[in-house]
C-alpha cells in the first residue's frame, strides 16, 4: 500500500473535541474525526491494511481519560481489506478527575491515517475547556447518541474452533442466531479476514492470515465485536 505524506492544503480530514457534560464526577467528550467524501480511518484493528488511531491526552490537571471506539465497518478497495469509519467518526471521551470537580483543559494529541486511494499518515491536536457549567449542549448530545451507540455486551457466538481448510487456517465459528459482519482480535500477528456465512447463517468461517502455526491459538482468548440487526455487540470466547 501506498503512503504519502499530505501537504497541508490538501488534507481531507477535520478533527475537534466536542461536549463538554459533567455527571457529577467526569466530564463526557468525545474526539470527532470528520473526512471528505470517500475518505475513510481506521479502527483500532484496521484490517490487513491501515494504522489504527493513537491518543495522547494531556489534561491540565491530573485525570483518568477513557476513549471508546464505536463499531467500525468492514471495507475492500485497493489497499486491500480495512476496517474503520468513513464520512466521519465519533469516539465517546470520559474525564474523570483525581481530585473534585472545577474546571480543566483537555488537549489531544493525534496519530492516525486516513485513506482513498492512498494511505495518509496524519496528526491532529484539538483543546477543549471543561467545566461544570456545560458551553457546547449540541455537542454533549452527539456524544451521549455516540456513547448510547457503543457496542453491548452480546451472547451471539456459542462456539469457536480453529480449523484447516485448503491447507490453511480457519477460524469455526457457531452462531445462535445470524449475524452481518463479525471482526476478531487477539494477540500477536493473526489476522481473520471477512466470515463467511453457512446459508441458514448458524456457522461461520474465517480464514486466518499471517499464521504460520495454528496450535499457537489453542487457549487464546477472542476478542469479537460484530453486528446484528444493526447494533454493535462485543463478546470474549476462548480456544479449546
Amino acid at each position: 500500500m501506498a503512503v504519502q505524506a499530505a501537504a497541508a492544503e490538501e488534507k481531507p480530514w477535520r478533527v475537534s473535541l466536542v461536549g463538554d457534560r459533567f455527571d457529577g464526577s467526569a466530564w463526557h467528550t468525545g474526539v470527532l474525526i470528520e473526512l471528505e467524501p470517500g475518505w475513510k480511518t481506521y479502527w483500532r484493528m484496521p484490517g490487513e491494511a491501515g494504522v489504527p488511531p493513537e491518543f495522547t491526552w494531556l489534561p491540565s490537571a491530573p485525570a483518568e481519560v477513557e476513549v471508546q471506539l464505536p463499531t467500525p465497518r468492514r471495507h475492500a478497495d485497493a489497499s486491500g481489506e480495512t476496517v474503520g469509519y468513513e464520512g466521519e467518526a465519533l469516539f465517546p471521551v470520559t474525564v474523570t478527575p483525581e481530585t473534585g470537580a472545577g474546571e480543566l483543559r483537555l488537549g489531544l494529541q493525534l496519530f492516525f491515517a486516513v485513506c482513498k486511494d492512498i494511505c495518509i499518515p496524519a496528526r491532529a491536536e484539538a483543546a477543549i475547556d471543561l467545566g461544570t457549567q456545560a458551553r457546547d449542549p449540541s455537542g454533549s448530545a452527539r456524544v451521549e447518541q455516540a456513547e448510547q451507540a457503543l457496542p453491548a455486551a452480546g451472547d451471539a457466538i456459542a462456539a469457536a474452533s480453529v480449523g484447516e481448510e485448503g491447507g490453511k487456517p480457519v477460524l469455526l465459528l457457531t452462531l445462535k442466531e445470524p449475524l452481518e459482519d463479525i471482526f476478531v482480535e487477539t494477540t500477536g500477528p493473526a489476522y481473520f479476514r471477512k466470515p463467511v456465512f453457512s446459508a441458514d447463517g448458524r456457522e461461520a468461517r474465517l480464514a486466518i492470515d499471517n499464521l504460520a502455526d495454528p496450535a499457537k491459538l489453542a487457549g487464546a482468548t477472542l476478542s469479537l465485536t460484530y453486528w446484528r440487526g444493526g447494533r454493535g455487540l462485543e463478546q470474549a470466547v476462548t480456544l479449546p
